[in-house]
């Protein structure tokens, strides 16, 4: 699991926000997920390095709150995307930060190896929409979210089990398609220790897209441009050196711990 991690400042043509001022509710946002995704995180090294017994690290109450989070971090991320005046750049840095973790992962935590992670997603996400985003700005914005939405409900449980409508819609794939894990369709003998295909994700982030322009002409309500928590926007500006460091720091830590 992934933060957003474009800018949400907007820009200075727009009267109702300043240059130097951000849409602040994105930050909290952000801030509350990424927070979630640190906890998560420890808790499952504290389970699957440590030993712990954590019960409702398994519960459906959890699997329902990391759900709600991770919708959140993909639509912001949309929104974002929006104020970004080279998605393409940012989404090629992401990718290219999140084969190279799939490297690393394959050279020194093989038990551990990560394929199509939260970053290689973020960023593949992002080129896709780098390239479609000039056709998409002639759509009707609105007509984008109810699309983009709907298919985020129909294919939200696809990945890695190719079901539709939540479940009630099993596809019958061969499970032996060895080159489709990026859009959801894994083979047997696929595995990865943190696991985003497009599908759904990029639903998602797109029905965050068709917010930007009603963000940046500051038609969203006026609380989204002033709700502040320090610390909460603080992890939300830099969530993605969060990211980066936390899951690292915690490994290491539950290591010295409860394995040596």
């Amino acid at each position: 699991m992934i933060p957003a991690v474009t800018e949400t400042e907007a820009p200075r043509a727009v009267p109702e926000i300043g240059r130097h001022n951000r849409v602040h509710m994105l930050d909290m946002l952000r801030g509350f997920a990424i927070i979630f995704v640190m906890f998560y995180h420890l808790l499952y090294d504290l389970v699957f390095i440590g030993g712990m017994k954590i019960p409702f690290f398994f519960s459906d109450g959890m699997e329902i709150i990391h759900r709600i989070f991770l919708a959140i971090l993909f639509s912001v991320s949309g929104v974002c995307a929006g104020f970004s005046k080279n998605v393409l750049k940012r989404g090629a840095v992401l990718f290219l930060m999140g084969e190279c973790l799939t490297l690393i992962t394959a050279a020194f935590m093989p038990e551990n190896l990560i394929v199509f992670g939260v970053l290689s997603c973020f960023g593949m996400i992002m080129l896709i929409y780098g390239v479609t985003e000039p056709w998409l700005k002639k759509l009707p914005q609105v007509a984008v979210f109810v699309v983009s939405a709907l298919l985020a409900a129909v294919f939200y449980d696809f990945a890695g089990t190719e079901a539709l409508l939540f479940g009630s819609i099993k596809l019958n794939i061969p499970d032996n398609l060895n080159y489709l894990y990026p859009i959801g369709i894994t083979s047997a003998d696929f595995y990865s220790s943190d696991y985003f295909p497009l599908v759904p994700y990029i639903f998602i982030f797109l029905s965050g897209t068709s917010l930007s322009e009603y963000a940046k002409e500051g038609k969203l309500p006026k609380a989204c441009y002033k709700a502040k928590l320090p610390v909460i926007n603080f992890c939300g500006r830099h969530s993605l050196w969060l990211y980066v460091i936390h899951q690292p720091i915690f490994m290491l830590l539950t290591y010295i711990i409860f394995v040596r």
